[in-house]
C-alpha cells in the first residue's frame, strides 16, 4: 500500500546513512549489460493518472506521471507524483519523484525522490547527481544529511552507453525496449532510495488482454527482475506503448486515463 510504503521509507530514513555507507563499501558483480531503451515512444508531453490497489483490490492510492519533453535543450523531465487514497487520510502521505534525462537515451542526469507524512510534518528527500563516471547519492531525513558515490559502468565493446538507468525513470524505460516476445535485456539499476547499483534484467513474455479503467487493452507482459524482487508490467502494443498496468511489491498500478 501507498501508506505502508511511506511510512516504511520514512521510518528507515533514520538508518539512510548506515545502508549508504554499506553500499559504498559493497562490491557488485560484472554483468553482461545490454542497450536496453531503443525507441523514444512518446511524441510529445503526456499525462498519464493511475488507481493503486491491494492484492484485495481496494483503492489504497494514486498516480500521476507526466513526460515533459525538451524542458531544457536535450534533456526531458520525467514526473511521478504519488499519495494515499481510499482511507480517512487521503493525501497525508506522499511520494513525489523527479528524474532529468536525455531526451534520445534516457540517459539520467539527476533525480529526486521525496517522501512526506503531512500529519507528522517529516519529509525525507532522496538525490542522485550524475557524472560521466559516477553517481553521488544524497538523503536528506528532515536536515540531516547522509551520502555517498558509486562508480557507473563505462561504455566499452561490451556495455552500452549507457549501461544504466535511474529507478526513478522505470515506467518509462520498460516502454522502449523491444516488445519482441522472448527479448531480454540487462541494465544497471541506480536507487538513492537505499543507496544500491544493482542488475536489473527484463524479459518480454506473452502477449495478453487487460481490462483496467481506461479500457481493454492488447498488451505485451514484460518481466522485471533483480535479485531480490520480481515485478511485471503490461506494455500496450500499440504506440505510445503507455504502461497499462504494474505489478509493484504488493500493489497493481491501473491506468485511469492518458492526455
Amino acid at each position: 500500500m501507498i501508506k505502508q510504503r511511506i511510512t516504511v521509507t520514512i521510518a528507515a530514513a533514520a538508518a539512510a546513512g548506515l545502508a549508504l555507507a554499506l553500499s559504498a563499501c559493497g562490491g557488485s558483480s560484472s554483468p553482461k549489460l545490454t542497450h536496453v531503451f531503443t525507441t523514444v515512444p512518446w511524441t510529445g508531453n503526456e499525462t498519464l493518472n493511475y488507481d493503486i490497489v491491494d492484492q484485495g483490490g481496494d483503492l489504497t492510492g494514486v498516480c500521476q506521471l507526466e513526460t515533459k519533453v525538451d524542458t531544457s535543450p536535450g534533456k526531458t523531465t520525467l514526473v511521478q507524483d504519488c499519495s494515499n487514497a481510499g482511507d480517512n487520510e487521503p493525501g497525508r502521505y506522499r511520494d513525489d519523484r523527479t528524474a532529468i534525462v536525455d531526451s534520445k537515451t534516457l540517459k539520467p542526469f539527476s533525480a529526486t525522490r521525496t517522501t512526506s507524512d503531512a500529519k507528522k510534518d517529516t519529509r525525507t528527500t532522496f538525490t542522485s547527481t550524475y557524472s560521466p563516471t559516477e553517481v553521488k547519492f544524497q538523503a536528506n531525513d528532515n536536515g540531516t544529511l547522509h551520502g555517498t558515490n558509486r562508480d557507473l559502468p563505462k561504455p566499452s565493446d561490451s556495455s552500452p552507453d549507457p549501461g544504466y538507468y535511474d529507478d526513478e525513470e522505470l515506467f518509462w524505460i520498460i516502454r522502449g525496449i523491444p516488445l519482441e516476445k522472448d527479448w531480454e535485456g540487462a541494465y544497471i539499476d541506480v536507487n538513492a532510495s537505499n543507496g544500491q547499483t544493482i542488475t536489473a534484467r527484463i524479459r518480454v513474455e506473452d502477449q495478453e488482454k487487460v481490462t483496467v479503467p481506461a479500457g481493454t487493452f492488447n498488451v505485451w507482459k514484460v518481466r522485471l527482475s533483480t535479485s531480490s524482487v520480481t515485478q511485471f508490467f503490461w506494455i500496450d502494443a500499440s504506440p505510445p506503448h503507455h504502461v497499462i498496468q504494474a505489478d509493484i511489491e504488493d500493489t497493481t498500478y491501473k491506468l485511469k486515463s492518458a492526455k
